[in-house]
């Protein structure tokens, strides 16, 4: 005979008991107060642009020195 104490539940009973666990974790989230949302925001974005920033500064940098290059060599070997 078949022995019925390994079988898997069925999909629904899984799938009830999944959103049952979510519901009960998402009971147990945190959310932050205005001035905590309000000061990891503006930190965010201040990182964000100063990263940015730097970032373009250093593409600036690196186009011009590769056009630097390419003038320098065009001016030791002429064609």
């Amino acid at each position: 005979m078949a022995d019925n104490t390994n079988k898997k539940p069925n999909i629904f009973s899984r799938m009830g008991k999944f959103f049952k666990e979510c519901r009960s974790e998402f009971k147990k989230l945190v959310w932050p107060s205005k001035e905590q949302l309000f000061k990891n925001s503006s930190l965010v974005i201040v990182t964000m642009s100063i990263f940015g920033a730097v970032l373009f500064l250093v593409d600036l940098g690196l186009g011009e020195g590769i056009y630097a290059l390419k003038d320098l060599i065009k001016y030791i070997k002429p064609v």
